[in-house]
């Protein structure tokens, strides 16, 4: 009878304490969510340009980014890289941004993604309206030399041509060529050896992004600094929501003031179709620059960012890296690395990757014993929580810094219509059963539609 009670006490306090711990990440994610929820602020231009503002009281930073609709699949042909060449090119013939990043005050940042590319600053809370001021003209009135574009338009052909000769940028090249024919994607982000940008087609590309259809403006960072150059006679004690407030209007209107005359001509994105991946298709190829190294590739389709089962797929790509870490690198040691990634736009791709030194197998076979690894239902069940963990931690962490927490507002923007999306992500990771993952990395990963690319010597 002891034993009996016994028992059953340990067996309540395993209960409870799971009960309890379940019970308690619940709470944290409803924490995370409304202590967030108040942080942003949100606007719109007198031409339609959507502002939104995110406050993080913990950052020293500012980071302001205009954002173009479009990116990489509004790209003409032959022209792969014009968005990054054109904001290289205006942003640093800029003679005030020149001034402050040689005095550390100012950090351009741009890209050019699938579906949207942008541009922007990264500088101390305190000096954001002086750098806004200086950046502000490189988008509305830039001025450069045909000497600063030569220069520009050279680094751009240089680092193409370096990239040419790396096996990993040959490799990703490969299976961006096979799964993005007859997508607008196949163009490409990046400046290429084949890619020929002039001067007016700058100046054109220019024309074209300025359209307040396409921007939308998001800034993330410490709006709550406080100004110690003040003279103490003059400084208030605010609350931080206080001076959030006060900023947020002084740059609203800054930004109408700079922005706001930006006319608004009807544009609409390109349809993306789905992807061209075949139905288990092996492409072999011989680089001259792979040496005595192999580097190969399984890519497969994705879901989007907005897909019902995105962050049960993202769970399972976890579990997947885990299982290919141990199974390819540590156990049977045919590989120096191998992981998942994805390739985010409108029709996601993912890859599973990995490379070594070239040995005498079946790579493919190989690849397929390491995703046959992946845990079953009840070997899940005991490490589910150690991943959603991990997936809950980065997205908190990114809250954090101004820069990731941009990168998240900018996918959730373009993907999700709503910037403040990514802040319910952790409700939706922990929502996600052993049977969710199991689904979606069977759905996925082992998809009949693939594509496997080897590349060596």
């Amino acid at each position: 009878m002891k034993k009996s009670a016994f028992a059953f006490a340990i067996l309540f306090s395993l209960l409870f304490f799971s009960c309890a711990s379940q019970k308690g990440r619940e709470q944290e994610d409803s924490l995370f969510y409304e202590q967030n929820i108040p942080l942003f602020k949100e606007a719109e231009l007198s031409n339609g340009i959507p502002v939104t503002l995110k406050n993080i009281p913990m950052e020293k930073n500012l980071e302001l980014r205009v954002i173009f609709l479009g990116g990489a699949s509004v790209c003409p042909k032959n022209k792969a890289g014009l968005d990054q060449l054109t904001f290289d090119l205006i942003l640093d013939s800029n003679p005030k941004i020149k001034e402050l990043a040689s005095r550390g005050l100012h950090y351009s940042v741009s890209a050019c993604l699938l579906d949207y590319s942008y541009c922007g600053f990264n500088c101390a809370a305190q000096d954001f309206f002086q750098s806004l001021e200086a950046f502000a003209p490189s988008l509305v009135s830039p001025e450069y030399s045909h000497q600063d574009y030569l220069k520009k338009e050279a680094a751009a052909s240089a680092e193409a041509f370096e990239k040419s000769e790396s096996p990993r940028y040959e490799l990703l090249e490969i299976v961006k060529k096979q799964i993005y024919s007859g997508t607008p994607y196949l163009e490409g982000a990046y400046h290429k050896k084949a890619s020929r940008v002039s001067e007016y087609d700058i100046e054109k590309n220019l024309a074209q992004l300025l359209n307040a259809s396409r921007m939308k403006i998001i800034v993330a960072g410490n709006f709550s600094y406080k100004d110690n150059d003040a003279p103490k006679s003059k400084r208030t004690k605010k609350s931080e929501a206080q001076l959030f407030d006060e900023r947020a209007a002084a740059l609203l209107e800054k930004l109408e003031e700079v922005f706001g005359g930006v006319q608004n001509v009807s544009w609409s994105a390109p349809q993306v179709e789905a992807l061209s991946v075949p139905k288990s298709k092996e492409v072999l190829v011989k680089s001259d620059f792979a040496g005595g190294d192999y580097y190969a590739a399984l890519c497969v389709a994705a879901p989007s960012r907005d897909g019902q089962d995105y962050e049960a797929f993202a769970l399972s790509s976890l579990a997947l890296d885990s299982a290919l870490r141990r199974e390819l690198v540590e156990t049977k040691k045919i590989a120096s690395y191998s992981g998942s990634a994805v390739l985010n736009a409108k029709k996601s791709a993912a890859l599973v990757l990995m490379g070594g030194v070239k040995q005498d197998i079946n790579y493919k076979q190989s690849l397929a014993a390491a995703l046959a690894q992946f845990p079953k239902y009840d070997e899940l069940e005991s490490v589910l929580d150690v991943y959603k963990n991990i997936y809950v931690s980065r997205v908190i962490g990114a809250s954090h810094n101004a820069g990731a927490t941009l990168d998240q507002m900018a996918s959730a923007l373009v993907y999700q219509n709503d910037a403040k999306s990514f802040i319910e992500k952790t409700k939706k990771i922990r929502a996600a059963t052993i049977q969710d993952v199991t689904d979606a990395f069977e759905k996925y990963f082992l998809a009949e539609n693939s594509l496997f690319v080897l590349l060596s010597n």
